[in-house]
């Protein structure tokens, strides 16, 4: 019976990506590169801030959405929800036209993430000055 519950909990998840559209009120741009998946409601992974500055960053929500990994010049639209602690993101449910917000708790670290040709987040780059 509770795999049966997981398995119907798993299949109702809602998976969505960055907005199409940019919102003047969610000016910072952020790249997901990793992202892990615990059951139905842990997500954790690895980042970039690109505007208004670069900085990488680790995170992690609860987001009923599981959000994609950002592809080539993809971007996630966000805000700080708290100032260096909390970013809230749009995310875009894929075949609908609607967005919702996550928050990702996250970590700010003194550079930013990288990729290399196997998609693996081992790569790192000072931050631009």
């Amino acid at each position: 019976m509770r795999m049966v519950v997981t398995l119907l909990l798993a299949l109702s998840q809602v998976v969505g990506g960055p907005t199409q559209v940019a919102d003047p009120a969610y000016p910072i741009h952020v790249r997901i590169l990793g992202r892990n998946v615990a059951g139905t409601s842990k997500i954790w992974g690895r980042g970039d801030i690109f505007e208004p500055t670069e900085q990488g960053f680790d995170y992690e929500t609860d987001c009923s959405i599981v959000f994609m990994r950002s592809e080539g010049e993809e971007r996630y639209s966000a805000r700080w929800k708290k100032q260096d602690k909390e970013l809230e993101i749009l995310v875009s449910r894929i075949g609908t036209g609607k967005t919702d917000k996550c928050v990702l708790k996250v970590d700010l670290k003194p550079f930013i993430y990288d990729v290399d040709n196997d998609r693996h987040v081992v790569v790192t780059k000072p931050m631009a000055k």
